[in-house]
């Protein structure tokens, strides 16, 4: 886990200070101000992909109606929670709006919070940045860009999920490259997998 390396770079005594400087914040943040800029390179990245067995246009309808909740498609483990909630700062969400810069604040289930703001929002393509991160994460990631990409392939969906996080400083890039190809790619690969079956199984019943 994440915070098992950072604590091994650290003498005792700090990391203590900075474990009690990072617990849950008592008020939820307003995540008020502007958001980070993409940089131009730098990210450590990691790519999941799954096919889905229904045309995009349904997938995308789907994913984005009242039946989906994102607390059921992101479940945390191996030290990393789960998303028990969501709550809209900024523009809409809602399929069909003009959804480029919504942000909603994202509550995880050890009671800290993070930053979501949608950058890019096309048939093919959903962009999003995620920072602001109140826990721990936050000493090493600045921000991350992940990007889903929708391809129709012979009538199914080829869903390609990628994840970009930008490491604070260059010499933690290494950690945040384990953090990401061991811990987080097992939560890309759950959630995909929900997603495929959710939307299969929604499929299936409306053909009953």
């Amino acid at each position: 886990m994440m915070w098992f390396v950072l604590a091994g770079a650290m003498g005792a005594g700090a990391w203590a200070g900075i474990r009690r400087m990072l617990r849950p914040p008592p008020v939820p943040p307003e995540f008020a101000g502007p958001r980070p800029e993409p940089a131009p390179s730098g990210y450590v990245s990691h790519t999941e992909s799954v096919r889905i067995y229904m045309p995009v246009e349904h997938y995308l309808r789907w994913v984005n109606s009242d039946e989906v909740d994102l607390r059921d498609l992101v479940q945390g483990s191996e030290g990393l929670p789960s998303v028990v909630g969501t709550h809209v700062l900024t523009g809409s969400f809602e399929y069909g709006d003009e959804r480029v810069g919504a942000r909603r604040r994202v509550e995880l289930s050890d009671g800290h919070f993070l930053a979501e703001e949608i950058l890019e929002d096309t048939p093919q393509t959903f962009r999003y940045m995620i920072w602001g991160f109140t826990s721990y994460q936050r000493l090493a990631i600045a921000h991350a860009v992940a990007e889903f990409v929708f391809e129709n392939r012979d009538g199914e969906t080829q869903l390609t999920w990628t994840y970009s996080f930008k490491p604070r400083w260059r010499v933690l890039r290494p950690f945040v490259g384990r953090f990401v190809d061991s811990v987080w790619a097992g939560l890309m690969k759950r959630a995909l997998d929900a997603m495929r079956t959710g939307a299969e199984a929604s499929a299936a019943s409306s053909r009953r």
